[in-house]
């Protein structure tokens, strides 16, 4: 969230065609310096008068970093960018974390070529973004002699630009400048840190607020807030900005000849336009405490000021709070709890894992993950938190309402089919929300056994990961797993549309269609290379899939059908690895019933009986292969037999070679 800056719109000069570049610097000739042409041109460059400019020629003693990093370094420019320059403030209290983002032996001096390395956390993994030192500024005429102003992020010391050159790299991160247009802290903070972060409210009483945001930074936590009161771009009569990040940097309790006063640290990215009410810089207040430790930090124009906690709670209605991982709190000394960290990537899928939101009738193909909360002897509560991200949504420029669910589990229902969570209520839910990109459940419940759903609020497809913070103890794993615990098959190993249709042309005929044979062949490289742990189909298993779809019984699939039939043996392959209980490639009679109800299909005595005897051994299981004909079979049968009753009225009239190919070929 954050306020717009007015900007001209008229033309970028890219810096690959600026002829202004071609004289030497005073350090290295311009033409040996490192010049990233990967870098987006967007229209947040189109302003007037736009000059690509190297430090060397904006200022005459560039540094990379003068007396530290620090929060006061921060200046935003002509972007609305106050999420992340507010969670690069709250970083910034902890140069370690700092350094981790930005090596801090990179400067101007022996060995500058131009080039500045950064590292960002996306997705579970730190990434390295590489960018040139060429600054977009705005020139002006001062004094008879051309000067260069940045247009965005710049320091109040001018030969300083670890900032600006962070929020390039960030820029080239999530696709441009014009990506970073208004956003919500919590994003920057992960990205820079590989936390999880917290949505919450300052709806709670002013003391505990305070104590709870004074216990959250005593824990190495990194706090934002913000006001969501009134237009953009305006500030209430109290100086404080509308819909604008801010960084709360500390706390203090201050003795007064009234009594005691709970203060905050708040600092505007901008680095001015302060608070200016009771306990402002300079303000009356500060005369009236006892023992002034603080009077000498409060006089300066630098966007940061003090706020006692009630007037705080009435000018900032929400804050995002970055809990850091174990790695992050071992890198700054952190004394946290002892956390055990699980993370899973996974995607939705149409018509395989994307289920919408709770109110549609395949919310239950949505992924589940497992948590199990195990007691202690101080407390009957357990504290966990659970993060689901959608990734890539900035970068995409797609907005899809993500949520999470928990759910009551038992020994007895391992998965929720549809059956079952039509009769259950979530226990706790977080989502759907438009804006942010993740939704966090952070809170404790007792022990036992849940269930965790992340879902998108519509059957859309998408990319998510699920992070589990829990107390040592509290194990928590994906549902899709052996009893060795590796995967059997997970989401993320499924390849995309785009990789199965290039793997079907390979193997397909020259009129684009695959036969038995074929099918075999494709199964086999498909499986083989994306889900390595599930065997390959038999040659005639593949036969009888490829009937299943090939309405037309002409022997053979096209593009289409294929594409079906493949996210129909996915499918298949999750319900019977849900199914199974033993974990023993195979399924009892007892567990077939809730498998195919997941399926879809309408289940009987009859229809149990029937399976039993077509596919089940003689103890009446059935193999991987089996279930998988099973439900193919079962579920092309009940589509044609529903389309060719429209009117539901359970009997169909079928010709004598409609009915040979039902019971021959089908």
């Amino acid at each position: 969230m954050m306020e717009p800056l007015p900007s001209k719109r008229i033309k970028s000069t890219h810096p690959d065609n600026d002829s202004s570049l071609s004289r030497a610097t005073p350090l290295v000739s311009q033409q040996l310096l490192f010049v990233d042409s990967t870098f987006p041109q967007d229209e947040a460059l189109q302003v007037e008068g736009i000059k690509w400019k190297r430090p060397e020629e904006i200022c005459d003693c560039p540094r990379f970093i003068v007396d530290g990093a620090t929060r006061m370094d921060i200046c935003q420019g002509n972007l609305s960018n106050c999420w992340f320059l507010s969670a690069v403030a709250c970083l910034s209290l902890y140069p370690q974390l700092l350094e981790q983002v930005m090596p801090t032996e990179q400067d101007f001096g022996d060995g500058y070529n131009g080039k500045f390395r950064f590292q960002f956390w996306q997705y579970g993994k730190w990434v390295e973004v590489v960018v040139d030192d060429l600054l977009p500024t705005v020139q002006t005429l001062q004094n008879g002699r051309d000067h260069y102003n940045l247009l965005f992020v710049n320091s109040k010391d001018k030969n300083e630009f670890w900032s600006s050159l962070l929020e390039k790299a960030y820029a080239k991160l999530k696709g441009g400048y014009s990506a970073l247009q208004m956003g919500f802290a919590g994003e920057a903070l992960e990205d820079l840190t590989g936390g999880v972060v917290q949505s919450s409210n300052t709806n709670c009483p002013a003391p505990e607020l305070w104590r709870l945001l004074d216990n959250i930074l005593q824990r190495r936590a990194l706090i934002c807030c913000g006001n969501t009161q009134g237009e953009i771009e305006t500030s209430n009569l109290m100086g404080i900005l509308s819909h604008h990040m801010y960084s709360v940097t500390g706390t203090k309790e201050v003795q007064t000849i009234q009594g005691p006063v709970s203060l905050l640290r708040v600092r505007n990215p901008w680095g001015h336009t302060e608070w200016t009410g009771p306990w402002r810089d300079g303000g009356p207040e500060w005369h009236t405490v006892i023992k002034p430790d603080l009077t000498e930090n409060v006089i300066l124009e630098d966007g940061e000021f003090w706020i006692a906690v009630e007037d705080f709670k009435e000018n900032f209605q929400f804050l995002e709070i970055c809990h850091l991982g174990p790695q992050s709190l071992l890198e700054i000394g952190g004394a946290a709890k002892p956390w055990d960290y699980v993370m899973y990537e996974g995607r939705w899928v149409k018509g395989l894992s994307a289920g919408g939101g709770p109110t549609s009738d395949y919310y239950w193909m949505n992924p589940q993950f497992s948590l199990t909360l195990s007691g202690n002897d101080n407390n009957t509560l357990c504290s966990f938190i659970v993060s689901v991200m959608q990734k890539h949504q900035r970068l995409r420029r797609i907005t899809q309402r993500v949520a999470c669910h928990i759910f009551q589990g038992d020994d007895a229902h391992a998965y929720l089919f549809q059956d079952k969570l039509r009769s259950l209520e979530p226990l706790l839910s977080a989502g759907p929300c438009i804006n942010h990109r993740e939704v966090v459940i952070c809170t404790s419940l007792p022990p036992g056994r849940y269930i965790i759903i992340p879902s998108l609020e519509e059957c859309n497809e998408g990319e998510f990961l699920v992070r589990l913070l829990t107390e040592k103890g509290n194990p928590s794993r994906a549902l899709e797993t052996s009893k060795e615990g590796k995967e059997i098959l997970t989401l993320s190993m499924c390849p995309t549309e785009a990789e199965i249709q290039s793997r079907f042309l390979k193997f397909a005929n020259q009129d684009c269609r695959i036969n038995p044979v074929q099918l075999h062949r494709l199964l086999a490289s498909l499986l083989s290379e994306f889900v390595p742990l599930v065997p390959s189909f038999p040659p005639e298993t593949c036969r009888c899939l490829l009937a299943s779809q090939d309405i037309s019984a002409v022997g053979s699939l096209d593009w289409e059908q294929f594409y079906t039939l493949w996210k129909k043996i996915i499918a298949g392959m999750q319900i019977f690895c849900n199914a199974q209980k033993d974990k023993d490639d195979r399924i009892s009679i007892d567990q077939l019933v809730p498998a195919l109800k997941a399926a879809g299909l309408p289940v009987d005595d009859f229809l149990v009986r029937l399976v039993q005897l077509r596919y089940g051994d003689q103890a009446g299981f059935l193999s991987y292969h089996h279930f998988i004909c099973c439900l193919l079979k079962f579920q092309s049968l009940t589509e044609k037999f529903q389309a060719a009753d429209p009117a539901g009225s359970g009997t169909v009239t079928l010709s004598y070679r409609q009915w040979l190919l039902l019971a021959v070929y089908s």
